[in-house]
């Protein structure tokens, strides 16, 4: 009896450390990042057009290998674009050993992370987050998109070169002080390049556009510049039309990328232009391949978010062949010194951490998104 008692709990040890090696071989066969984007909610378009870059790119670099010989991993959590709930998935994610964040898709949210990744030394690269004081002077935080000076200065640029508008207004968004920075950065470099801004509006969110608007309806300027999200850019180019401004350019930044969907009439499109940092229909060969994936994969074309996330994870995955160890201050050191040509363009970071790429200039013609220019400063 005591020698089948024995037999037993040998057995029961045996098979408990053969399912502690496979437990263990499963763990060690992934390298886990994490991922934080709004999917729901008011910004839940952005973050979910983000989320399926990330799959793809995981998709791919998986099909091609891995990383370090191990397949690439990512968990994905709703940060709801909060700034509290965003710390809190934070938090998860590092409970369950991730070793590098993507995330989030906008400024005010990333900062909030930015932060507090800082003090556990976390690798996060933002897709989209644009506003300067995400990256500055953190060693940590990175970005894939141009930031915020950058583009209002191209923005400005194509309204003085491209388009010879000699006179512009202004809205600012006096609830958001990155978008309030960017219409001052536009602003400046407008009348660097001898353009003359006949005046700059403040609105808060929920102001009806119209009613700023119909001031100009006498006297209209060139161009009206207009750094906001796509849902109020949208309200502002449908009020634009209304008001009877059809002659006037609608300039916007890299967050209007989406704004089709809600504008209902066409025809209040022609005068658009925005920044960004991807166009699906560029010629380049990576750029087309990619978009024919994701075509092919979720049934709809790509816009700048799902480009950025993409990529994104193909920038930490060279990070970390790179630095041939997934111990966080390697991938910091190897993602700070890294060179990488992506379907954005060729990118190396600045000192703080920001890539310079081009500026594509988006117009909506004929109910779809097309790329206007390249442009560069």
């Amino acid at each position: 009896m005591k020698s089948k008692k024995i037999c037993f709990l040998l057995m029961v040890f045996v098979i408990a450390v053969a399912n502690s090696c496979v437990l263990k071989s499963e763990k060690q066969e992934y390298i886990t990042i994490g991922a934080l984007l709004p999917l729901t909610g008011a910004d839940s378009d952005e973050g979910l057009r983000a989320l399926n870059g990330l799959q793809l790119a995981k998709e791919e670099i998986n099909e091609s290998g891995g990383v370090l010989g191990k397949k690439l991993d990512i968990i994905v959590l709703n940060d709801r674009g909060d700034e509290e709930h965003v710390l809190r998935q934070y938090k998860v994610l590092k409970e369950k050993g991730v070793i590098a964040v993507i995330g989030s898709s906008y400024s005010s949210v990333t900062l909030a992370l930015a932060k507090e990744a800082e003090k556990d030394g976390m690798p996060v690269i933002s897709p989209t987050a644009s506003a300067p004081e995400v990256t500055k002077g953190r060693r940590n935080v990175f970005r894939a998109i141009f930031i915020d000076d950058y583009q209002a200065e191209v923005m400005a640029q194509f309204a003085r070169g491209s388009l010879n508008t000699e006179s512009a207004v202004v809205l600012r968004n006096r609830n958001n002080d990155s978008l309030k920075h960017l219409a001052e950065v536009f602003s400046k470099s407008f009348m660097d390049r001898g353009g003359r801004i006949m005046a700059v509006e403040h609105y808060s969110d929920g102001d009806d556009f119209a009613d700023i608007l119909r001031k100009y309806t006498a006297d209209p300027p060139d161009v009206i510049f207009c750094p906001e999200d796509f849902v109020p850019a949208a309200k502002l180019v449908n009020a634009a039309y209304e008001t009877g401004l059809h002659n006037t350019y609608l300039l916007g930044t890299d967050a209007w990328d989406g704004l089709l969907v809600y504008v209902h009439n066409q025809e209040a499109m022609e005068n658009v232009f925005y920044s960004a940092p991807f166009s699906f229909d560029d010629r380049d060969e990576g750029v087309s391949e990619f978009v024919r994936n994701y075509f092919q994969s979720f049934s709809q074309m790509p816009l700048s978010s799902s480009a950025a996330a993409y990529t994104s994870v193909y920038i930490l995955s060279e990070a970390i062949r790179k630095a041939g160890s997934t111990k966080k201050d390697a991938i910091i050191s190897a993602m700070r010194e890294i060179e990488l040509d992506v379907i954005t363009g060729h990118i190396n970071f600045d000192e703080n951490n920001n890539p310079h790429i081009n500026v594509y200039v988006i117009r909506i013609k004929g109910g779809r998104y097309s790329m206007h220019e390249k442009l560069s400063l």
